[in-house]
Parts: structure tokens; sequence; C-alpha cells
């Protein structure tokens, strides 16, 4: 594990203190099949980090290679193994053996004693929108019931705004568990989750007592590591289903076909138009930087939030979780005016005269949005510089190319974490979807850097340039090495050299 995600749990684990040992089979209360018994004094999921005395948690990836893992273990000291999904492994430790990531999520609760925690827990889930929608929610929480985190893709949110790189979009189930430890430990009054497929699929979010839960997006992304579209789609619905079934409370975007027709019973609904009686949160947005929302009969106005009209369906979604959460409908201005965007969402790099912004969309829905959004703000050229990720959903990659030629006037097809296959390759794939003759100006150039620099050095008055695709990202992946990268820094490098020069030739 990298410094820089140790660093982060090393401040979780002084947040929660000392935790009592205890003996596995008190932990275990019944369940499970207990094989020996051992004092545990800590937890982990990582054998090569195991600390003398604590539990090795094997969990049903590992299993392949649990026995490889359980001799690193004990090699660490460990002083037993709590073990999800198979049976018995061949090691000298004593064993629990639990039948599914449920039954260590319970025990997970025993252990940081989060039994009655007060922590209202949020989880997000959605193909686009998910870190948006928990970084607005944990502002807006903020502001009402104080002290609020999240937890997602750019890692562990602190009220503050900083935030800190914990690993995936959705953590480890321990990671998961001991940040909900330590906001209750805190007195941390909220937390919002985004929840992945992955996350969905490999349990990470087993026992977590979500408070509400919103379902904002369904479209292509990780559909290769699903087995299919269905199979993805059924994930994301199985986490709505069972928030409800547990008693609390979902929402779900029905402006979305995908998501409306897979909602379950119970969900409550936010769509666009002031005038539909389907939906029990309607929104509006008549100009940039305005929301209008209505309840039944009541409406209101959401003042100065950020650009894209992706953010005022994100905003009508954290509206209608807020209410569900008992927050008023009268209040809502209050708690969602000034919002914030997350960095790299369509995050304004401009400089003067000129319109640059950064945003993350790389999938084909988000960057239809982002472009569609981008396109009320050009009064001349929309200019968009993008490519497709590498050893991930191939399927994406022609409907982006055909998205990016008819939205945008000027195209710059480039890299993006190609990971181990070719630019060029990737590139032609996202060429096979754009119509011949090009419905707009297409320039190839794989070296990403140089892409942004043209791209802004070809720029116009009343021009828009959309950079689209790595957003927050502070890496370039290229065959197994993660590089140091910033779209924002290059952005902003190339515009104030055009400003300067821009500036040097009115002067002369």
């Amino acid at each position: 594990m990298s410094d820089t995600k140790r660093a982060p749990l090393l401040e979780l684990k002084e947040m929660i203190g000392d935790l009592p040992a205890r003996m596995l089979s008190e932990l275990a209360a019944g369940a499970g099949e207990l094989s020996g018994d051992a004092l545990v004094c800590g937890m982990c999921d990582d054998s090569r980090s195991i600390r003398s005395g604590e539990a090795f948690l094997c969990m049903p990836r590992a299993v392949k290679d649990a026995a490889v893992y359980a001799k690193a273990a004990a090699e660490h000291g460990a002083s037993c193994m709590i073990v999800v999904g198979v049976h018995e492994i061949d090691s000298s430790l004593p064993q629990l053996l639990f039948p599914d990531m449920e039954s260590l999520g319970a025990l997970l609760r025993r252990w940081f004693a989060t039994q009655k925690t007060k922590v209202r827990l949020f989880g997000i889930t959605g193909t686009d929108g998910k870190t948006s929608v928990a970084w607005m929610l944990r502002e807006a929480c903020q502001r009402h019931f104080g002290r609020s985190w999240a937890v997602g893709t750019l890692g562990w949110v602190r009220e503050d705004g900083s935030f800190a790189d914990i690993g995936n979009t959705t953590p480890s189930l321990l990671t998961l568990h001991g940040l909900l430890a330590a906001a209750t430990r805190q007195g941390v009054a909220a937390m919002c989750c985004e929840v992945s497929s992955h996350g969905i699929a490999q349990g990470r979010i087993a026992g977590l007592p979500f408070s509400g839960a919103a379902w904002t997006t369904l479209g292509h992304d990780h559909l290769q590591d699903h087995g299919g579209f269905e199979a993805y789609a059924a994930i994301k619905q199985s986490f709505i289903a069972s928030v409800i079934e547990s008693g609390a409370c979902a929402v779900g975007n029905a402006d979305q076909p995908g998501v409306l027709e897979r909602l379950p019973r119970g969900a409550t609904r936010f769509g666009h138009g002031l005038f539909r009686d389907d939906v029990e949160l309607a929104w509006e947005q008549e100009l940039p930087g305005m929301l209008r929302l209505k309840r039944k009969h009541a409406e209101l106005v959401i003042d100065e939030i950020p650009l894209g009209e992706f953010h005022a369906v994100n905003i009508a979604c954290v509206a209608l979780i807020l209410m569900q959460a008992g927050v008023g409908f009268s209040e809502l201005p209050e708690l969602l005016t000034g919002i914030s965007a997350p960095p790299g969402r369509m995050q304004a790099m401009n400089i003067g005269r000129w319109q640059v912004y950064v945003d993350y969309a790389h999938t084909p829905e988000a960057l239809q949005a982002c472009l569609q959004s981008a396109r009320r703000l050009a009064e001349k050229h929309l200019i968009v510089v993008f490519g497709c990720g590498g050893e991930r959903d191939r399927e994406k990659r022609p409907q982006m190319g055909r998205i990016a030629v008819q939205l945008a006037d000027v195209v710059w097809l480039t890299s993006d974490n190609p990971r181990g296959e070719l630019p060029e390759l990737i590139a032609s794939e996202v060429e096979s979807g754009m119509p011949h003759p090009y419905p707009a100006e297409v320039h190839l150039e794989l070296n990403r850097e140089s892409a942004i620099q043209s791209a802004v050095a070809a720029m116009q008055p009343g021009d828009v340039l959309v950079i689209a695709g790595k957003g927050h990202e502070d890496y370039m992946e290229i065959g197994g090495r993660r590089l140091a990268w910033s779209d924002a820094g290059i952005a902003s490098d190339a515009l104030h050299e055009k400003s300067g020069m821009t500036e040097f030739r009115a002067c002369a």
C-alpha cells in the first residue's frame, strides 16, 4: 500500500482510538464456523500490513491464493483469520468461516461498536453523478446537520473540503466500517458514500446502516467486469432495493429510462419539467447558475449553483434526498444556494475572455451532458479534447466518438489512461463511431499535453473549450505505471501563455 493511502488510514485509526481486545469466539457471537480461538487485538485485510495480534480478513476475491496470504499473515504475527465464502484454509491459525459478506459486516459493527451510531449514512450509486452528488450532499448536510464527510472517487472528503486518497471509489469493507467508526467517535453528523457497481458486487458495503440512497444515472461503464449491461443494471438495482427493504428512503432520476423502469416500489423520484405530476420533486433551469424546484403547488429558486445542466440534475437529486431525510422544502434555498462542485466537474479554468472547462466525463452519457451544457455557454465554437481509457469498456469508444463530432465544432482526439493498450488502437475505435464526412473539424493528437496546448492556442474569442475524461485525476496510467498529470495544470499554463501573448500583441 502506498504512503499516500496509508497516512489517512493511520489518521482514521487515531480518530477511532484503542479498541478493547476480544476473543474471536466473542466477536463471532455464534455466527459462522469457528475453528479454534484467539485474542483479537485488531483487524487487517492486507496480509502484508498485518501487525502482531491482529485478525487477517480474507475476502472472497482472495480465495484463489488464500493459503499464500494466510502464510504471509501468520509470518507477520496474525493471531487468527476471518475467512468469507470458502472452506477452511490450510493454516495453523484459528479460523472463523463466514458464508457471506453480510456476516462479516455484522461482525465489524460489533468490533467497532457502531450498532447504535447516530451518523446519517447516505449511499449514492449511478454511472455518472456519484461524486458530484456526494460532494454537494456533504456540503448541504454540513449546513443543516453539522460536520459531514464524503467518501468516493476523490477519496475521504473531510468537513473542510480537503480530501485524501484511500483506495477505490468504494473502499474496502474494513475501511468503510472504520470510517463509520471514526465518524461516530468524532461526532460527525452525516457521511455521503459513493457506491460503485464493484463495491456492491464485492460486498464492500455489507452491514452498513444506510439512512438513504440515490440512483443518479444508468449508462455504460465497467460492463466488461459484470457480464454486460443487464447484469450491471441489476447490481445497481439490488443496492437501491436493499436500502428500501431496510426501511430507509431511496430516490431515483425519473428522466433516466433505465433507472425509472428499475426503481423498486417505495422509491421517490425527481425529474425535469415543472408541470409533470409523476415525480415528487420537479426541476427546471431557465438560466445557467440557477435552479427552480417544485413540490406539489410550491415553488422556489436556488441561485448561484455551478454551471452545467447536469449539475442542476445533481442538485435536484440532493434536494430530494434532503427532503426524505426530514428537511423542509422551504429550507432548501438556505442549504443549496452557492453550493460548490467537486474538482474536475466542469471546473472553470477561465482567464480573461478565454473559457476553458476541465471535466471528468468519461462515459458517453457524461460526455453528452457535458457538451450540451458547454454549448449553452459558447458564443462561437465548442471545442473538446478527449480520449478513452485502455482496458476498459470498449463498447463506449465509438459512441463517444459519435457524440463528440455531433455536439462539438472542433474535436481533438487524444489519449486518456491507455494502460496496456496502444493509444493508436483506442483512437481508431473511437474514430469508428464518427460519421463520415465528419460533421466537425477533427484533429488526432495522441500526446494529451500537446492536444490541450494546441486546442488552447487555436481558441478564438467566444469559443468554449472542454477538456474531458480525467477531471481531478493527478496521474496518467501507461503500461502499468502512473505518471504525474494534471489537465487543469496544463490548461492553466497554456492559458497564461495565451493571455500573455494576447496582451503583448495588444500593447504592440
